[in-house]
């Protein structure tokens, strides 16, 4: 019951954080992937690892340096693909011959998912760092949901 009340109060902490600081965890992340590298880089070099120590730290390096720019060019790269397919599956769907029996519910329900790829990319492309808030706010709150939860599930055990 401890275990599970400990794992619920964490879920829940990690949710809040992740409510609050928004795009600010997967900088802190960042910091703390790196950093962690570069300090088993040390523990390497001490244990006489040399060649280990020297890619850890490079590694660790890197992340730090240029962590945010890969995962800015990742973020551009996913927004034109996006948009690429939203494009074409819009046109391949307007174009298609198979709709002419369709009911305009299911015309409109199929233009639907194209567009809103075509609108998501645009986001992604041009205002990613609101995109990425929301795409750390959506598991936070999922987080906070779970952990709120597992602590009424764990106070609930204990008193049976």
């Amino acid at each position: 019951m401890t275990s599970t009340l400990i794992s619920a109060l964490m879920t829940l902490a990690l949710g809040i954080l992740f409510v609050i600081l928004k795009a600010q965890v997967i900088g802190i992340a960042i910091t703390v992937i790196g950093v962690a590298l570069i300090v088993v880089a040390i523990v390497d070099l001490v244990k006489r690892n040399f060649v280990s120590a020297v890619i850890k730290a490079v590694l660790g390096i890197l992340v730090l340096v240029i962590g945010w720019l890969v995962l800015d060019i990742a973020l551009l790269i996913i927004g034109i693909a996006l948009l690429v397919y939203g494009i074409v599956e819009l046109v391949k769907r307007i174009m298609s011959k198979k709709g002419k029996n369709e009911k305009t519910w299911q015309k409109v329900l199929g233009l639907l998912q194209p567009v809103i790829c075509i609108v998501a990319s645009i986001l992604l492309i041009t205002n990613s760092g609101n995109v990425l808030d929301w795409v750390i706010i959506i598991p936070g709150v999922f987080f906070i949901i779970d952990g709120v939860l597992g602590i009424i599930n764990a106070l609930s055990s204990k008193k049976k």
